[in-house]
């Protein structure tokens, strides 16, 4: 054939490059598991197929899928509608069944613009207990999501590959009967590499879930690690205890898992440390509901009980706790319905008029008008009584952690619930934590709406500009990307970084050990971030800043 006539037939589109046919991939198959990767605990065998609940349990696809047409096909039932948000999930993007904010279903994630958007009323779609057919179906760039034949959203001009192809009960229990997936076939990806090592690794010692991860550095330099420890599932209701892991020399070592609260079935959590300097004494704030009120319940005021607060302290460096002391009576209003301390870690007032000062960042809903505020309480006497300091005076804002900054301010920054910014919203104090003003988005640090942490690692002097150190999942389509970032001009800028973990990570928190180097307890996982909580000691030169000089160097 001439160089002409081959042109031609390029041209004409009779002459193609040869490309690998569409497979079949059996996923579940006659209700048994055939093809698949869990994250978090197995999904159990039943009679009508494999079933899982709670929110930290994921079925994928034992492949993923290249670009082009492909068709996914899937025959499970939901155990209930009452906003749980279950999904279908592709590329960390999400197509749910039941929204966490009503009975509708949703699309979420950055296939779908980001912003979670509200389709049809879940019950002109779906029956709890009864078996749907659920298919999405590529054909030349078009995906249309089906149930039971009927197509209830469609997404133009995609044709990308699609990874982590899966269900999450998410606060409800899911059963496959039937699961395949048909399209060019690819396996997935190595994981990425870890920095650190896991400190509590979810199914081991007796726990299902470990979550929320909270570190103090004690006066006699010991690491304290704490976290939550969920009994049965990874969901936040049910039975969860508040744990603690020593080091005594730098986290290289720990002792076993220590119980700090145990009330039963009753749910203990949200931990958030912090050490007088003065006394030597560790204070945790805690907080407490019964395992069988739900967030949302809480939230509604049909709970049989609300949220509560509650303080312990060690005088003995972490080896032995009072029994927690509640004082919701001091630090939440009558009208606020659900409340958190923390997590992470809280302040001592190191300078100015406030010196001494304890301060723990909390967050609270109010009743009336479901609003999510910041708020910090704080302690002018070692802890021996906790009053309610000042909240922010903008909503969409809930975790949070505090800092103190050189000028004698203090900088709260929270989590933030206004979608149309996937940034952190920070807040300045003038008087200690009594008021807050100047509520701004950070536009510098990225988040995907989760918690964060954020402490000082040197003030300035003479040969040093201060830094300031903030970790958090660095990315605005989803829980990956632990990152922890360095300021060197008191949090204007963040001009240092380093990854961490690039896979799918959540909570953190930091401090500062006492060989100089900085510790990150974070949360992170192959397939979801809830599969371990890690340890991760490192010094301030390993962060990449280009732009560094010799008065920023330790």
């Amino acid at each position: 054939m001439s160089m002409i006539l081959v042109l031609v037939a390029i041209l004409a589109g009779t002459l193609c490059v040869p490309r690998a046919a569409a497979e079949t991939l059996a996923v579940v198959q006659d209700g048994k598991a055939v093809a698949v990767r869990y994250a978090g605990a197995a999904w159990e065998q039943t009679p009508d197929g494999v079933s899982a609940e709670g929110t930290g349990r994921f079925l994928y696809a034992g492949k993923d899928l290249e670009s082009g047409d492909f068709h996914i096909t899937a025959r499970l039932k939901l155990e209930r509608l009452e906003a749980t948000a279950a999904s279908f999930m592709l590329n960390d993007s999400h197509l749910g069944f039941d929204a966490g904010h009503g009975r509708a279903l949703f699309v979420e994630g950055p296939l779908f613009g980001g912003q979670a958007q509200m389709l049809a009323a879940a019950e002109s779609c779906l029956q709890p207990g009864r078996m749907m057919l659920f298919e999405a179906i590529r054909a030349d760039g078009t995906t249309r999501f089906l149930i039971d034949k009927r197509e209830i959203y469609r997404r133009e001009n995609w044709n990308g590959p699609v990874a982590r192809i899966g269900f999450r009960p998410w606060r409800n229990r899911i059963t496959l009967a039937a699961f395949e997936i048909q399209g060019r076939l690819t396996d997935p990806p190595p994981p990425p590499q870890v920095v650190g090592e896991p400190l509590y690794v979810s199914g081991q010692d007796g726990y299902h879930t470990y979550r929320i991860p909270a570190l103090a550095v004690t006066a006699q330099s010991t690491v304290l690690a704490f976290c939550e420890g969920r009994k049965r599932s990874a969901s936040d209701t049910g039975d969860i205890d508040l744990l603690v892991k020593r080091s005594t020399d730098n986290g290289r070592t720990w002792s076993k898992q220590y119980v700090i609260w145990d009330d039963a079935d009753n749910t203990c959590g949200n931990p958030c440390a912090v050490v007088d300097r003065q006394t030597g004494t560790i204070w945790l704030l805690l907080t407490w509901n019964r395992g069988d009120d739900r967030e949302s319940q809480i939230i509604a005021r049909t709970s049989q009980d609300t949220r509560r607060v509650f303080v312990t302290h060690s005088t003995d460096d972490g080896v032995s706790w009072i029994e927690p002391q509640e004082i919701t009576a001091s630090v939440k209003k009558a009208d606020w319905t659900w409340y958190a301390t923390g997590p992470g870690s809280g302040i001592q007032i190191q300078h100015g008029p406030h010196q001494g000062r304890l301060v723990i960042p909390c967050d609270h809903i109010e009743s009336d008008t479901g609003h999510y505020y910041s708020h910090v309480v704080y302690s002018d006497d070692h802890g021996q009584s906790w009053n309610l300091g000042g909240t922010t005076p903008s909503h969409q804002v809930n975790e949070c952690e505090v800092v103190e900054l050189a000028e004698g301010r203090l900088m709260l920054n929270m989590r933030n619930y206004d979608r149309s910014q996937r940034n952190r919203q920070v807040a300045v104090s003038n008087d200690g934590g009594l008021t807050w003003t100047d509520q701004r988005f950070d536009s510098a640090l990225i988040e995907p709406i989760c918690q964060a942490a954020i402490r000082r690692l040197r003030w300035p002097n003479a040969e040093h500009q201060g830094v300031i150190l903030f970790s958090n999942p660095a990315s605005r389509d989803g829980r990956v990307n632990m990152t922890v970032r360095a300021s060197y001009d008191e949090g204007q800028t963040w001009t240092a970084s380093r990854v961490l973990y690039a896979g799918p990570s959540a909570y953190s928190d930091l401090a500062v050990l006492t060989n100089g180097e900085i510790a990150c307890l974070y949360e992170a996982g192959q397939t979801h971030p809830y599969e371990s909580i890690v340890f991760a000691g490192f010094p301030l030169q390993s962060l990449d800043d280009p732009g560094s000089s010799p008065l920023q160097g330790q």
